[in-house]
């Protein structure tokens, strides 16, 4: 009787496990639209209590604001200026890119006692640059969406375990818009940071991501392996889940790779591609060509996105079979526009095509 009870809880358990696949994977012509929050202008108070304790900061009137250097980034430069720009910042840059590559935007450099430090951004914000040992780290500084560096900063900016900064706290003015995204302001300009990096450095599972990045992309900072695969979370191509290996994993990790056919960022230790989904094959992907880290739905409004970059702006949907089950469609956007791909299973394989039905 036992054994009959065991089984019988068995394919109940199997049953309902393969009808959250379906109905979290599939369409079923029942969709509800994404509920988004309705836009709200962040308050200074709510901007300064977002930001972290190791940060403090002081007014410099003789600073540029926060206008001031938007302005000097919408100048219109002749091709031969640009050109000149572009080949001044890879000579400044050049042992950051060495040992960073094309990882962030670089904003500082320090060279000292055989020491490399930097100033880097990327998706997710503002990262020190450390080089020691011919090793490179980068810690995520912690500071929240609403923080902007200037293009000019000290020339000196590391001493000790104190970081200097030149920058404001800025703010959403208005909703967002395509193409170019939301338009800001200051709502405290002209200020000098100055950031702890003791803190900063903290990585309490010693695997390269340190604490406070792992907090805001919801790895486990006392784990050096949050999904319990195996692999490091620094080199893990799926951080948040155990890839798996099935017909509709593929066409998912396919679908990823489809966006980066041309590139290969799956060696970017510090960016990833991001995407929301409740799916268990979305969830358990291994795409070849660039690190991911999928969510579930609900994490959508928890995470702290970066607004001005716009932290994971591509969507990838549900599949929708066609009649036959050989033809399978699934949705996608982005802030450049979105459509459908179509995918064929033959012989094992699956062959995609994108089809774009509108652009921004």
């Amino acid at each position: 009787m036992k054994i009959f009870y065991s089984s019988l809880l068995l394919i109940l358990l199997f049953s309902c496990k393969q009808y959250y696949i379906e109905k979290n994977c599939f369409e079923d012509g029942k969709e509800k639209n994404n509920k988004y929050k309705e836009f709200k202008i962040d308050s200074q108070e709510e901007i300064l209590r977002a930001n972290p304790s190791h940060l403090r900061f002081i007014i410099n009137k003789e600073l540029k604001t926060y206008d001031e250097e938007s302005k000097d980034d919408r100048v219109f430069r002749s091709e031969s200026e640009s050109r000149k720009r572009i080949e001044k910042y890879n000579k400044k840059f050049t042992d950051l890119r060495k040992n960073f590559g094309e990882q962030f935007f670089y904003k500082n450099i320090q060279k000292e006692n055989n020491n490399i430090y930097g100033i880097g951004e990327n998706q997710f914000g503002y990262w020190f640059l450390e080089v020691k040992n011919n090793t490179p780290n980068a810690y995520y500084l912690g500071l929240s969406n609403f923080t902007y560096f200037n293009n000019v900063q000290p020339e000196n900016f590391v001493s000790g375990n104190r970081l200097l900064a030149y920058g404001s706290f800025i703010r959403i003015s208005e909703s967002w818009g395509y193409p170019f995204g939301p338009k800001k302001e200051a709502v405290k300009d002209q200020l000098v940071f100055e950031i702890n990096l003791d803190l900063v450095r903290k990585d309490s599972d010693k695997d390269r991501f340190n604490d406070l990045f792992e907090k805001l992309i919801l790895l486990n900072p006392n784990s050096a392996d949050t999904d319990n695969d195996g692999i490091s979370d620094f080199i893990d191509i799926n951080p948040l889940y155990k890839s798996e290996k099935s017909k509709f994993t593929d066409l998912y990790s396919q679908v990823v790779d489809h966006d980066y056919q041309n590139f290969d960022f799956s060696k970017n230790n510090y960016s990833f591609a991001g995407y929301f989904s409740d799916c268990d094959y979305f969830q358990k992907i291994n795409p070849t060509l660039v690190k991911v880290l999928i969510y579930p739905e609900k994490e959508r409004f928890n995470l702290k996105s970066d607004y001005r970059l716009g932290m994971f702006p591509d969507y990838i949907g549900k599949i929708k079979k066609d009649r036959d089950d050989k033809k399978f469609f699934i949705n996608y956007g982005s802030g450049a526009g979105g459509g459908f791909i179509e995918a064929i299973y033959e012989n094992g394989k699956w062959i995609l095509s994108k089809q774009s039905t509108y652009a921004i």
